[in-house]
Formats: structure tokens, sequence, C-alpha cells
């Protein structure tokens, strides 16, 4: 799907109402403020809310000194969001006369429904139809609500109070699917000097969901990072739609994704389907849309932070400047793991400090100013100067107890910012402790918009996760539009070829490689033959010597089943190979049904690597590449993607496998063709998303040549939905 985009009131968003309503009712409503009921009449008033606030509840005539009406329906004039905080026995009634009422949002805060069982999803599908049938938009249930900073909108009961003053104001827009923990990440955030544009918990999403809130802010100028809290969306394609507006508009999208650790797997008839999880897929996705999954929520303030201060490193190296060598050796070796590079100084910065550093100390990166820097006025300063200067550092990592005493003219602290001020590349200081002086220090600096924080692992992590997002941003810029690689006729004839088979049927080789060429994929010369004297002719066309394999629906695994036989080098061995094969066959599964002997050309010089697509519950089509053969699912060194694929995004699944190495080359033998690899990922993906009803496909192997010669399908599988 496509999501609208707002462009204000000239071309309005339809989530604009849950995010800026001119009206909010609160029913249910009390004034007691420890109540979900009363929080939120409390936040609307004190907080600055410009629009009208109507509480409702027949116990009370007025409440905090604002009328109070019995029903919303009493409300003389419209309103545009309505609280709902009752029990869960009333909240279907307070809906629909909400819906009655022309309420365009309403945000139910009470829980009872889909999280607790069967008679609670139910009444949960109900309020679905109901915002399907009435247009008005519903927020939860079981929600703790959301909060909008640009317009003190806090329709919330977390929250009573904005906050005051945050050092870096409107840096992100944040979604949770877990109303506790979301509230966590909130006041962290909070702590340290963010500023939220917009907070959502999205509860149960009977109707509105994690992507629509992702989508919607996407495109918000007054947001810089989207972020999020994840267990899961029940469509993919809405976030990857999500994902693309992100893109669109540049906008760094970190999420906390839970679940790595799924209980079952589902069997599958292919290899793609064998090995396609769905936590897999999520970090498949996430790659391929440049998300960044953070795996904790330190990992993830320090990344927002980087990117809220406005520094974003234009590249992986990085220059260390530690009190101590053990410790700078310990971080390097923490950012090499991460894909950073802890890269070699120039000579003139290596002479520039070995003049400045006492003798015991080092100016090879990481450079090692010892302790001296506590007594050594301007050491620091200094050395700090000359490596975030150097033209091979990109980003500057301070490792060291920073104090904010003054040491005569200035402090530590003073030093770094000054410095800071004096260049325009990123820079992170690590200052250790768990003490006041140590959150102070870190307090301060952050004042001044220098990313600074008290250990040092996050801090690489969010400094690698930054980077790596930055060099994907510009290669998606940078990728040319595609055009699809296959026409209609293409699509027209894999329509009528599938139109032929019932459902669940698992197509033949033959049959299969009949789809595959349809959209342009290359397969091997071949001929099927039902008798061993049809063998033999096809195995003189051909050529010898040839390969002649079982053609079953039945026998997916020929290898198995006896049903393969290689280097058939004469008419006489053809005929003798086609009794084996078929004998082979029935004792194998005696009702198979046979079609024939496939009679194939036999290819050499050939790399073998496998194409393959699993269609995924939320995702959809998934495809997967990974070097081909028998082990293929021993070895699991493969890579998935969610269809349709780029050639771009094609090309990096190639370079993302373990055993890349094969692909370009080894023991003598030549680079493999890749061109040829990356089209034939290509089009098998605009195949199986084109064609719902194709559920599993495998190419295993798809035999590939040296760079030039191309590639041919060898064996294919593919399974009707």
């Amino acid at each position: 799907m496509a999501y609208p985009l707002s462009d204000g009131a000239a071309n309005p968003s339809p989530l604009d109402p849950v995010f800026n309503p001119k009206s909010v009712a609160i029913i249910g409503a009390s004034a007691n403020p420890i109540k979900p009921s009363g929080q939120p009449l409390i936040a609307l008033l004190n907080n600055g809310y410009a629009g009208e606030v109507y509480p409702v509840n027949p116990k009370y005539d007025e409440l905090l000194g604002v009328k109070c009406y019995p029903r919303i329906s009493d409300i003389p004039g419209p309103v545009d969001m309505a609280i709902i905080a009752v029990p869960a026995a009333i909240t279907m009634l307070a809906l629909e006369e909400c819906a009655a009422k022309g309420v365009k949002v309403a945000v139910i805060f009470t829980s009872g429904f889909a999280e607790v069982g069967q008679e609670g999803a139910t009444v949960q599908q109900q309020m679905a139809a109901l915002a399907k049938r009435s247009g008005m938009r519903i927020v939860g249930p079981n929600c703790m609500g959301l909060v909008n900073n640009l317009n003190n909108l806090m329709a919330t009961f977390f929250l009573l109070k904005l906050p005051t003053a945050p050092v870096i104001p409107n840096v992100l827009g944040f979604v949770s699917q877990s109303g506790g923990f979301g509230s966590l990440i909130y006041f962290l955030v909070e702590e340290a000097g963010l500023g939220f544009t917009y907070y959502v918990s999205s509860g149960n999403e009977a109707d509105l969901d994690f992507s629509d809130y992702l989508a919607y802010m996407a495109p918000d100028p007054n947001v810089r990072v989207l972020g999020g809290y994840l267990e899961g969306v029940r469509d993919g394609r809405k976030l990857m739609a999500a994902a693309d507006l992100a893109l669109a508009h540049e906008k760094p999208i970190m999420i906390l994704k839970a679940g790595r650790n799924p209980s079952a797997a589902r069997a599958a008839a292919s290899h793609t389907g064998a090995m396609v999880g769905s936590d897999r897929v999520y970090d498949a996705f996430f790659r391929q849309k440049n998300i960044i999954r953070t795996e904790s929520i330190d990992e993830m303030l320090i990344a927002i932070n980087i990117i809220a201060c406005g520094r974003i490193p234009k590249g992986p190296r990085v220059g260390i400047i530690s009190a101590s060598g053990g410790g700078g050796v310990v971080l390097a070796d923490k950012c090499e793991s991460t894909g950073l590079q802890v890269t070699g100084l120039t000579a003139g910065t290596r002479r520039a400090l070995d003049a400045i550093l006492p003798p015991f100390a080092s100016s090879a990166n990481p450079v090692d100013i010892t302790s001296q820097f506590m007594v050594q006025q301007g050491l620091l300063l200094e050395a700090a100067k000359q490596v975030i200067n150097d033209p091979n550092v990109d980003t500057l990592m301070l490792f060291c107890r920073l104090s904010s005493v003054d040491q005569g003219n200035s402090s530590l602290v003073d030093e770094v910012v000054h410095l800071y001020e004096q260049t325009d590349k990123p820079m992170i200081a690590i200052t250790w402790g768990e003490d006041e002086e140590a959150r102070e220090t870190v307090r301060m600096l952050r004042e001044h918009r220098i990313p600074a924080v008290r250990t040092s692992d996050y801090a690489v992590y969010a400094l690698a996760d930054v980077v790596q997002w930055a060099k994907r941003m510009a290669e998606f810029k940078a990728r040319p539009k595609e055009e699809k690689p296959v026409g209609n006729s293409g699509r027209l004839q894999v329509e009528r070829l599938l139109a032929a088979y019932p459902a669940k049927a698992q197509l033949t080789e033959s049959q299969s490689k009949e789809i595959l060429k349809a959209y342009g994929i290359p397969v091997t010369r071949e001929e099927l033959a039902t008798t061993p004297e049809e063998a033999a002719l096809a195995a003189t066309r051909l050529g010898f010597p040839v390969v002649m394999k079982i053609d079953s629906p039945d026998i997916l695994h020929k290898t198995d089943a006896g049903g393969v036989r290689l280097g058939i080098g004469s008419p006489e061995e053809a005929k003798q190979a086609f009794t084996e094969i078929v004998a082979n066959a029935r004792n194998y599964k005696p009702d198979a049904n046979i079609r024939g002997v496939l009679v194939q050309e036999m290819l050499s010089g050939a790399t073998e690597v496998i194409v393959g697509m699993s269609r995924d519950p939320v995702f959809g089509p998934v495809v997967m590449f990974g070097l081909g053969g028998i082990l293929v699912e021993v070895l699991e060194d493969v890579c998935l993607r969610v269809a349709p694929l780029t050639r771009a995004e094609a090309a990096e699944m190639l370079e993302e496998i373990r055993g890349k190495k094969v692909l370009d080359g080894v023991r003598g033998r030549p680079p493999v063709d890749k061109e040829a690899i990356i089209d034939v990922i290509v089009r098998l993906s605009h195949l199986v998303a084109d064609f719902p009803d194709i559920a599993e496909m495998d190419i295993n192997p798809l035999l590939v040549f040296p760079q030039g010669q191309g590639a041919k399908a060898a064996d294919a599988l593919i399974v009707k939905a």
C-alpha cells in the first residue's frame, strides 16, 4: 500500500485528527490524578492544550471548573477525539455513542479485550468493524494513549506534565506496542535532554497500528528520528510502505524488536521454506529498508543522541583518545567488531602528538594520553585537536574521565566543548563512572549538544548503527529507477500455466521450469521422456553426456529416491538409466505419479547457488539466496529479502553470505557471473510478487558460469498455495 502524504490544509493526512484534534472528550472523566480517567483531564487543562476539553460522566456537573456532560451526545459542539476510560463491559456502548456523535478518533485506555481471551477478542473485532463502518479511527484498546508536543495534546494517563525546555526539542516520533515499557523509554529519552514530537502507545491495535503511526510521522519536518518498540505487525506490506516513506524523507528509523527466538518453525517442502523464520525475515527486512535494529534501550538512546546533535559521521573511521592504554585497545577491538575502522593516523599527526605527549604515552591510534592529562593543562585539548583534524578520522571518541572542576583557567569539560565548537566533525565523550560528578559531566556535555555517555559498549554499537545508516542512505539516494523486468506477455503466460494446476499442487521440475522461462529465467536444455526409447533419442538430440532425473510431483528430493543419473554417455546407457530410475522411484514411493524421466544437458565448470522463495505470513514473498547443493540446509549460509527486489538489493544479497569468496573465485577458479545471479534473483522476486498463488519455490542448484557466461536453472520446484 502507499500512504498519502500530509501537506497541511491543502492535502491533510487521514490521521490528522489523531494528532491534531480541535476538541477532546473524556468519557468516564474524574478529577483524581492517580486514575487513568483523571490524568488526561488534568494534563490537558494544565499544559496549554488550546482545543476544547469536555469531561463526560453522569456523576458530576463539573470537574476542575469545567462543565461535565452526562453523555457524549449531550456535548453541543463537534468532538474530534474521545478518550474512553470506562470498564470493559461498557466500552463498546461508549464507542457506539461516539460513532453516532460523529467523533473522528477514539482513544481507548480500557484493557480486557484480545489480550485476555476469545471473549475479549470478539469484542475487539466488533470495535474494528465499527471503525471500518463509521470511519471513526481507534487508538488502542489497552493502550496508554498519545502525546503531541507541538500542540500540547496529552491524551494519555502516564504523563501529567510536559518536559520543560529539552536540550534538543522536536527530535523523536516514537511508537510503542507496550504501554509500560514504552513509558519507561519516554522518561529515559526525556532524561537525556531529547524532545519528543510525538509519542504513541498503540495497545492492541484494533484499528490503527504501528505502521500507520510511523507513516504519519515520517514526512513531518518536526520529526528528525523515528523510533519504536515492536513485538510484531500483522501486515508487513504496510510496514514496508511506511519504511519507504521514511527513506524518501531521509528519516532514520530505530526499532527495538522483541522476539528473536521463535518457539517453533513450520514445516515446508522447499529448502527456502524450511529456513525462513519470522524473526529472520524481520531482520532481513530491516536491513533492506535501512531500519536500525537496536538491541537495547541504551543503544537506541545514544544513537538518537548522535543524530539529534546534528553531526552524522561521513564514514566509519574512528580516532580514539584514551587515558588508559588497555581501555583504548578494548575500545578499538569493539569498534572493529562492529564495522568501525580504527585507522592509522598520518605521519604529521603522529609527529605533532609525540611533541606534546609524555614519553610513556602512545601516539598510535588508539592514542594513549595516560592519566597525565589530569594534571597537564591543555594536554587533552591539544591531543584531541590533532586527532580530530586528521584526514583519516571521521569521528573522535574520547575515552577518559572528564571533570567539570577547574584546572586553573578551565575545566576538562570546557576544553572538550571548546574543541567541539572548532570543528564540524562528530565527537562522542565516554566519561566512565556512576557517581554524581560523572552524571553532571554527561549532563553538561549534552547541554552543548555533544553526545556523552558513561559506558563504552553502547556508544560503539550506537555509532556503528548511525554510520551504517548514513552509508546505506547515500546508496539509496544514488540508486537509479528500475523498470519491471517482465512484460504483460510473460505474466499472461504464467497465469495460464498456473491455472492448470490445483491448489496445493507441487509442480515437477519440468513444469516449474516452464514458469521460470516465462519470466526470462534461463533453464537447462531438456526433454521429457516417457519410454526408454524416447530417453535415448532425447539424449542423442541434446548431445552426450546427459543427466537423467525422475519427473514426479510426489518425489521432491530426487536423489533420496535414486532418481538421478549423471554422465550418461550413450543411447544404451540412456535406456538402462530410464529403466533403473523408474524402478527406483516405484520402490521409493509406489503410489507416486510419475510423468516420465527428464533428460537434461550436463553442464560443467559452474558454481552451484540456490535462489528460492517462501511466503511469510507477515511480509508475503521472501526471497532467499545462498550457495547451492545438498548442504544448503546444513550450512544455512543464506540471506533473505522481501520481494520484489531491485538490482541493488539483489547485489547486496551476494555480498551478505559468509561464503561470498566462492563467487569471487577460489583455488584457481574464475569469478562467477554475478550479474547473471542478480538478474535471476530480480526476475524471481517479481514472479512471486506478481503471483500470490505461488507458495514456495526453489531453484537449486542455479548453475553459474564464469563472468560473462550466464547462469542456468538446473533444478526447480514450485508449490502452489
